[in-house]
């Protein structure tokens, strides 16, 4: 048997029995990446049990990390747990962007938008075992200023989270103004 043929056979003990065993090494590389790739991920979730802790009764508002134009975007936003909104002052016909990701399996509720004037503009549902909540709307058009003449929509709106299971958020305010 020459050197070549003594790497792609194995012989027992005995020697009276031979197996073909060979088994390329390119098969070996893709599985040893996912399982690097799978370790690495479950190494580095951020999900911890800080980012489970209910928040406190305070609206939130992200401060700002540094100095440049992408950190002063960034401070505008305003969170409550998993949710933001992307600013805090609205004009007439603008839109109202809340974005919900990574919100806990086992949290559900209703997300309530109040006008100044304390009525609900409208709610939305919220749950956890869901894809992600990405929810617009326009708090006052040029329309709703015409046809609701009692309605107050200048002022401080509030998003309130009636939470039916999991963890309870804070209120998230911004405000209305009138150009």
């Amino acid at each position: 048997m020459n050197t070549q043929n003594a790497k792609t056979y194995w012989q027992n003990k005995k020697g009276d029995l031979t197996l073909n065993i060979k088994i390329p090494k390119i098969i070996f590389g893709p599985i040893i990446a996912v399982l690097i790739a799978m370790l690495l991920s479950f190494v580095l979730s951020d999900t911890s049990i800080e980012s489970l802790a209910p928040v406190d009764s305070r609206n939130l508002e992200f401060e700002n990390i540094g100095k440049n134009s992408e950190s002063e975007i960034f401070s505008k936003n305003l969170y409550s747990g998993p949710f933001a909104i992307l600013d805090g002052t609205y004009g007439v016909d603008d839109t109202v962007f809340l974005i919900g990701s990574e919100i806990p399996v086992n949290s559900k509720g209703t997300i309530d938008f109040i006008r100044p004037d304390g009525k609900i503009h409208h709610s939305f549902p919220f749950d956890g075992s869901k894809s992600a909540v990405n929810h617009y709307f326009t708090p006052v058009s040029s329309s709703d200023l015409r046809e609701c003449l009692d309605c107050e929509f200048f002022g401080t709106w509030t998003i309130s989270f009636r939470s039916d299971e999991g963890i309870s958020y804070s209120s998230i305010n911004f405000e209305v103004i009138d150009e």
